[in-house]
């Protein structure tokens, strides 16, 4: 092996064994790229990478992976394998979302180091339910002579790249190669609410139609079916749940397709008055957490005054009417209710 890849390959090698090890498996989704890059002053080069990737907090990712930029036979010397971390701003698996990256590699031809960054935006798109597509463009710089993107000269390589990339979450594992758990029953005795009554006999008896009533009974057995699955931003499966996920995935069992949003969920259906005996199961509560109206939470009705959601601390039951700070909290941020099958 050349003594730049000695070099370059265990220690990317390295950074990815410490970040698939230390962050939650589920959450972990690992990447792969191709695309080509051309440098102003130099012949077209191919970039490959792969890597792993996290989310962070909100619409903040990170990802950690190994580089390699080859150019063709006659240019073999200014080849560079390296690694490089990415930042990544906006939708993690889908929607668009800008990118920014930094590295250190080896060249082929001599074993000196070359610094890179690079800057971009993308599009993804969610192919399967753990496979993700992206689109991405990014502005790359390659110093030669790792002087700073504050130094460059002329034999610095710099130039627009395009790049492909796939990312796929290994369906099922959890933070211990498992599945994620799920249970029917609350997870500590009194943590959470008693399970409701049957969700079939509440909504009949709330005006619901026979087939309402046996279509949002099947959302509800589906939604807490996930009792205790992860929190997962993002997530619309049981390796991992957000709050719309959660909705979006009870829903979609049955056929009712509804959008991934919050926000756009709550407004869906029709409108019901805001009142515990107005509730029937299968309802949406729509909750904003700043006190506006302002939907950033959603939960799923399943009678009794109990709702199913995916909080920070995975999928439980909440209630609106018992006197526990939990439930104050979410009752005093309750802004709406949409009803989706009549």
């Amino acid at each position: 092996m050349p003594a730049p890849l000695a070099w370059s390959v265990p220690l990317a090698g390295a950074c990815l064994a410490v970040l698939t090890g230390v962050l939650p498996a589920q959450r972990t989704r690992f990447e792969a790229g191709y695309g080509p890059w051309f440098p102003a002053n130099d012949s077209t080069a191919r970039l490959f990478s792969a890597g792993v990737s996290q989310p962070l907090a909100g619409f903040l990712g990170i990802g950690v992976g190994l580089v390699h930029v080859a150019h063709n036979p006659t240019a073999v010397g200014r080849t560079v394998t390296g690694g490089e971390v990415t930042l990544r701003l906006g939708g993690q698996e889908r929607g668009f979302y800008a990118v920014a990256g930094s590295g250190i590699g080896f060249r082929h031809g001599s074993g000196n180091p070359d610094a890179f960054w690079s800057l971009g935006a993308g599009y993804g798109v969610r192919l399967f339910s753990s496979i993700s597509l992206g689109i991405e463009g990014r502005y790359r710089v390659e110093d030669t002579g790792v002087g700073g993107f504050w130094r460059l000269d002329a034999t610095d390589r710099k130039g627009v790249m395009a790049l492909a990339r796939v990312s796929f979450r290994i369906p099922g594992a959890g933070a211990t190669g498992q599945p994620a758990p799920v249970s029917s029953t609350p997870r500590a005795a009194g943590e959470e609410p008693p399970l409701p009554a049957a969700p079939y006999d509440a909504a009949r008896a709330a005006g619901a139609s026979e087939e309402a009533a046996r279509l949002t009974a099947s959302v509800v057995e589906t939604a807490l079916a996930a009792m205790g699955a992860p929190y997962n931003w993002g997530g619309t499966d049981q390796n991992g749940f957000d709050c719309s996920g959660l909705i979006q995935y009870a829903y979609g069992q049955h056929g009712v397709v509804l959008p991934r949003i919050s926000r756009d969920q709550m407004r869906m259906g029709r409108a019901v008055d805001r009142r515990a005996d107005a509730l029937r199961p299968g309802d949406v509560l729509g909750f904003s957490a700043d006190g506006s109206s302002r939907i950033t939470h959603v939960g799923l009705h399943v009678g009794d005054g109990q709702f199913i959601h995916s909080s920070s601390t995975g999928v439980k039951l909440s209630s609106l009417g018992a006197g526990d700070p939990d439930s104050r909290w979410w009752r005093d941020r309750w802004v709406g209710v949409r009803r989706i099958v009549e």
